[in-house]
């Protein structure tokens, strides 16, 4: 759950801009690739497969911060199962790298290590970000630093992530800019995208991003079997959570 409030609980100060504290979970998360595809030379196809074998994985020490969003390289469904067994045998290679990830670097172009540290300088944190609970404590002076809180777990927000969530206090939309590396089957690359976040209900809010990305970016080939199957080269990678407030 930290990963996520690294990025984006700013949205989540929105439904309560007179309190001091705020609480929400993630009630819904997945991942997501689409590629296009023909068929027996049939007429393009839209794929898209769907993955909410998530985790969230925060290392801290008083030298770094290591932020992740781990993703099952086995958990992608589509419509066929036959395609999601080529795609997690074949490709993703899931019984060599079981996972693939995406390292928080920058947030608003400033190193994570500069805006988000423990409070107690080290920690191990591994979770699901389904179901998680996070407390927000916003600062009682303009020095302070804001306080994020997973159970006994507690970070601080400082920098332009503090400012982003303190501006966020009376708007119903809006994106923040973060830099990551996204590792595929051993392969790596630095993506920059724009998470966005809209309310959706009284309590709800709906953040979304997307990476245009291919195949060759990870060293990978796209599927190409002569006069049955083609993939094309190109992919959009998309993240997508519902976030409810609690109090």
């Amino acid at each position: 759950m930290i990963l996520l409030a690294g990025i984006v609980l700013h949205s989540m100060l929105i439904a309560t801009q007179q309190k001091r504290t705020v609480e929400f979970r993630v009630t819904r998360a997945f991942v997501s690739y689409e590629a296009e595809e023909t068929n027996l030379g049939s007429s393009l196809k839209t794929v898209i497969g769907r993955n909410d074998e998530l985790n969230l994985d925060l290392l801290t020490s008083p030298e770094s911060v290591q932020a992740k969003l781990l993703i099952s390289s086995s958990g992608f469904k589509t419509d066929r199962p036959m395609r999601d067994w080529s795609v997690r045998t074949l490709y993703l290679k899931s019984s060599q790298y079981p996972e693939i990830t995406f390292a928080l670097l920058k947030i608003d172009g400033e190193p994570i290590a500069s805006v988000l540290h423990s409070a107690n300088q080290t920690m191990v944190l591994k979770t699901s970000p389904q179901n998680a609970t996070v407390t927000i404590r916003l600062p009682d002076k303009d020095n302070a630093p804001l306080v994020v809180q997973v159970g006994k777990e507690r970070l601080l927000a400082e920098g332009r992530l503090k400012e982003d969530i303190l501006n966020a206090l009376h708007s119903d939309t809006g994106k923040m800019h973060i830099t990551g590396r996204l590792t595929v089957a051993g392969g790596s690359k630095d993506f920059d995208t724009v998470v966005s976040f809209q309310r959706t209900g009284n309590t709800t809010f709906a953040l979304s991003t997307a990476i245009d990305a291919r195949f060759t970016d990870f060293g990978m080939t796209a599927p190409d079997l002569a006069w049955f199957i083609a993939v094309h080269n190109h992919l959009v990678l998309r993240g997508y959570a519902i976030i409810e407030v609690l109090r």
